[in-house]
């Protein structure tokens, strides 16, 4: 019917293009003058319009429009590419997402001169297109649109989509927060959600803007994994503070605040960035690449409770998730539309959006996930579909789980791990002891036991959740209890969960904009797959892997593959064919015209692993279409096609993009990309590289972090492709310059400005805000929980008196490089007795440099004197209890780390807990070391219940 409307006529040669009919529609003005309005950012119109009302107000003729719009069917709504009426590529629809527009059958591109509006509108502000239809009669009484008698389509499948959301029944329930308006984000703070608009012009609905610029070339700014998170916001709500007197409150002279104060709370560093980029015209477009979310359901910060045990209760994600009243879908994404709607609003800031994986992952982590039995056989049922039902705990489909014997018996879990992924290898170590049947009856029962989730196991999932939020380890799992290990599941990326971004925020999963003459942006998608547990890419990194099944790793045909088992997740689907064509056209067009190519993407291109200094030379890639190459590969980190040097791209076509889009040094870049801005790792990075052998071999010519050296010879327009690594946009950030800290060196939240028409076009922009200044206690901690190295042990002399008086204190070289201790307390709890009540007593440590037999100072090495005796005779390890808080000031950076000064906060104390044993200080060892003893707060606390049993609160109910 729509083509009868439109006068769709005979088609235009070549009739095709891509396999797409372009077809003039002879009648397409006279329904754009119908029903397209232009209406100012701040609102649509709402009230329903006179017949006959028009765009260019000249009667229902169209005389007007049919002089000055024209309009062609481009293609059907299938999914796939899209093309414009010249057959050039401009934006691609995933198939998935057509389904949420099921009553569209075809595409059409207007073509319009907005200077021919009757209103002469000022371009300068900001505006939106509409296309307005009457409001059917259904939906008069909703609360959203009470009163409003137009809107668009696209708002009525918007609401038909949240409508559902909320009514599933899948998750129990309340699956999407219940109310669809925006968040007034100028009232956000630390510890609750911002009040809703509760509105008919703040409701939730689609948008699209419209701004000139006077501008030769776009200034861009760009960020990328802004992670929203509204955890954040429970968490800062814990009372818990490190060193408490048994009635709840903080020893006199220990940390006064709960150190979840000092979380970095995403939301309001993101808020501050795009304010940032939006003022006093510094940005004239933002582009955000993905990871716009952590995951879909989430807590809801008001039904957390305010006590301790509440707060811990609500956390254990296993047992919760399947509250509807606790855990909703929509809040996340909510805020981040509410933050759009803010920059085209009030800042005239363009947006443009791609996706990244955490768009897709499905439910909450703990915040400090642990591969351990549980999660490992977790993962392995779930790997041969043994596990039913939403997430939560799951039943045990039996005809499945008899795969899972048979996987795990198949060499004890190491070529059991090659079938069923690295959790099955780890799984199949313990299931693979036993034959096939009781494999699998293993595996039920360490599945069953579903408390097990919440164990402790070194092995981390990923260890730099707690350093994302500026906390260490202690800290944030103090705030989260003891549930912090939790993995519900291995598949959280579910390609359903993109449907929120294609219905609320655009439907285009990748999309080219041609800006003038003179540049051409390409936004790519990350696609509906990522690969994170790599088990073919590893196999040469696990210990137990003997000769024979080495030989068999290095003939198979993934040897193309050097990133090990656990890696940043890679972008299984991308490049696509059909990206392919959309760069094909951006280098058409900067070919012809000369106009400046940049590609946004969520995944990397190069990308130096945490391990791997920004300054080290020679690293090199060899590009190859896919990971299963069939070509066999040396053993080595720096061979390959995926190494260090890569983490997180893309999985396809890598060897077409270096050989057809990348520009290396002392080539021409006549039709190359000259900015690729992506983000992913969290790790800033501005990289060049030289191509070799047609493109072969890859070598890194050059690489920078534009935050600390943006006075770099390739930091100018033209040359080499700019490959653009952007920091993290709401967490912190990580750096290894030259391995002062290692991956540990924390930065705040940045993004990146482009301006192609500076002499020095890529630079950093930084916020503090929301707690984002790096503690630099966090980062020393961490030195010690990612075993780096020992930053702290107290040795006492070989000879004397135990308890000692003095001790030798053993720093640490990362640590002590820095010059960072300024003092040394120790807290010492020393229980109740029949005769004294228990308490905390401060002792201060006098600290001087020790020195060899020739009076020189002994690097690492200080005397140590602490009145630590009186307490320590008595001290008793079952019941007593130490602490150890350095107090710190700023680090002396080596020469050439000169920008690092003042990038950390000092003021902050590092606080951990310590054993002493036979004259020996150090740190706790295992799960005490990192995590707070949950029997032994309980124990501390019985009489007042502050903290409640672990056992109480890692229970899972099933049901």
């Amino acid at each position: 019917m729509a083509e009868q409307y439109f006068g769709v006529g005979k088609p235009v040669q070549p009739v095709e293009y891509y396999g797409r009919k372009i077809i003039k529609a002879k009648y397409g003005p006279v329904f754009v003058d119908r029903h397209l309005r232009l209406y100012p950012i701040q609102g649509k119109g709402t009230a329903a319009e006179p017949k006959d009302t028009m765009l260019f107000r000249d009667g229902k003729a169209a005389s007007r429009a049919m002089e000055v719009v024209n309009v062609w069917q481009v293609g059907r709504f299938h999914g796939g590419l899209m093309v414009d009426h010249r057959g050039e590529p401009v934006a691609i629809i995933r198939p998935e997402t057509v389904r949420l527009y099921k009553d569209m059958t075809h595409v059409y591109e207007i073509d319009i001169d907005l200077a021919t509006l009757p209103d002469k509108p000022d371009l300068t502000l900001m505006h939106t297109f509409a296309w307005m239809v009457p409001v059917p009669s259904r939906y008069a009484q909703r609360p959203e649109v009470k009163g409003v008698q137009a809107w668009e389509y696209q708002d009525q499948v918007i609401l038909d989509f949240l409508d559902a959301q909320a009514k599933s029944e899948q998750q129990n329930g309340q699956n999407h927060v219940p109310r669809f308006y925006e968040y007034d984000v100028d009232k956000a703070t630390a510890f609750a959600l911002p009040p809703l608009k509760a509105d008919t012009v703040h409701r939730l609905t689609a948008w699209h803007p419209v701004i000139q610029k006077p501008n030769a070339t776009l200034k861009l700014g760009h960020l990328s994994d802004v992670h929203v998170n509204v955890r954040h916001l429970a968490l800062q709500k814990s009372p818990a503070c490190l060193i408490e007197t048994t009635d709840g409150t903080p020893v006199p002279g220990t940390p006064p605040t709960p150190r979840a104060s000092h979380l970095c709370n995403s939301f309001l560093a993101l808020r501050d960035l795009i304010e940032q980029f939006g003022k006093a015209g510094r940005a004239d477009a933002l582009v955000i690449t993905g990871d716009l979310i952590d995951f879909n359901r989430n807590i809801v910060p008001a039904e957390t409770g305010s006590t301790i045990a509440e707060q811990w209760n609500a956390f254990n994600v296993l047992n919760q998730i399947r509250n509807g009243k606790l855990y909703q879908r929509g809040a996340d994404d909510m805020l981040l539309y509410s933050l759009l709607r803010h920059a085209y609003r009030d800042l005239k800031l363009p947006v443009f959006l791609t996706t990244g994986n955490h768009e897709a992952y499905a439910v909450p982590y703990g915040v400090s996930p642990r591969t351990n039995p549980w999660v490992a056989t977790a993962g392995a049922l779930e790997q041969v579909g043994a596990l039913k039902g939403t997430h939560g705990p799951r039943a045990i489909d039996p005809a499945k789980i008899e795969d899972l014997g048979k996987v795990a018996s198949a060499g004890a879990g190491i070529l059991g791990g090659i079938l069923g992924g690295p959790l099955g290898g780890l799984a199949g170590r313990e299931l693979g002891k036993h034959g096939s049947s009781k494999a699998a009856d293993k595996a039920a029962e360490i599945y069953q036991d579903f408390d097990r989730a919440s164990d402790w196991a070194e092995a981390k999932a990923n260890a730099g959740i707690a350093a994302d939020h500026n906390l260490t380890l202690y800290e944030i799992c103090l705030a989260y209890g003891p549930t912090y290990a939790q993995v519900l599941t291995a598949k959280n990326f579910t390609p359903a969960n993109f449907d929120w971004f294609f219905t609320l925020i655009t439907p285009l999963s990748d999309w080219r904009l041609d800006y003038g003459p003179r540049q051409t942006l390409l936004g790519l998608d990350w696609g509906s797959g990522e690969n994170y547990l790599n088990p073919l890419g590893g196999i040469d990194k696990l210990p137990e892997v003997d000769d024979k099944i080495r030989w068999v790793a290095e003939h198979l045909p993934s040897r193309a593959d050097k990133q090990g088992l656990g890696i940043l997740p890679r972008a299984t689907q991308s490049l696509s064919e059909e990206q392919k064509f959309l760069l094909q056209g951006g280098r058409r067009r900067k070919r012809d015209i000369g106009a400046s190519l940049t590609v946004f993407s969520h995944f990397t291109i190069v990308n130096y692993d945490g391990a791997i200094e920004l300054s080290k030379q020679g690293r090199q890639i060899e590009p190859q279409q896919s990971p299963n190459a069939l070509k066999t590969m040396r053993f080595e980190d720096n061979a390959g096609g995926w190494n260090l040097n890569n983490m997180g791209t893309c999985e396809r076509n890598v060897d077409w993009y270096f050989h057809t889009c990348v520009a290396g040094h002392d080539q021409p870049n006549h039709d190359k990309v000259d900015y690729h801005l992506s983000g992913h790792s969290h790790r800033a990075g501005v990289y060049t590289v030289g191509l070799q052998h047609g493109g072969k071999l890859v070598q890194v010519r050059s690489a920078f972090d534009p935050g600390l050296s943006a006075t770099q010879s390739t930091n100018k327009h033209g040359g080499p492709t700019k490959l653009i690594v952007s920091s993290s946009g709401g967490p912190l950030g990580t750096q290894n310059l030259n391995g002062e800290l290692k991956q540990w060196l924390l930065t705040a939240p940045s993004g990146t400005l482009l301006n192609e028409a500076d002499a020095t076009p890529i630079r950093q922009v930084r916020t503090e805000a929301g707690n984002g200044k790096p503690r630099l206690a966090v980062a020393l901690d961490y030195l010690h929980v990612d075993k780096v190295e020992t930053p702290l042990v107290w040795v006492p002399p070989a000879n004397g008196p135990l308890p000692p008086t003095s001790w030798t204190m053993q720093v640490g070289p990362l640590t002590d490089a820095l010059q960072c201790i300024d003092k040394v307390r120790f807290w010492v709890f020393i229980a109740a007795t029949k005769n004294s009540a228990g308490n905390w007593t401060q002792i201060d440590a006098l600290l001087k440099p020790a020195t060899d037999w020739r009076a020189q100072p002994r690097p690492g090495s200080y005397v140590m004197a602490a009145p630590l005796q009186p307490l320590l005779v008595r001290f008793n390890p079952s019941t007593c209890r130490m602490f150890c808080e350095v107090l710190l000031k700023g680090p002396t950076w080596p020469k050439g780390a000169e920008k690092l000064e003042g990038m950390f906060d000092v003021a902050s104390s590092w606080v951990f807990p310590v054993d002493y044993q036979h004259g020996l200080i150090a740190r706790r060892l295992g799960e005490q070391g990192e995590v707070p003893d949950w029997k032994w707060l309980t124990l501390m606390h019985r009489s007042t219940k502050r903290y409640p049993e672990k056992d109480a609160v890692t229970g899972v109910d099933r049901k």
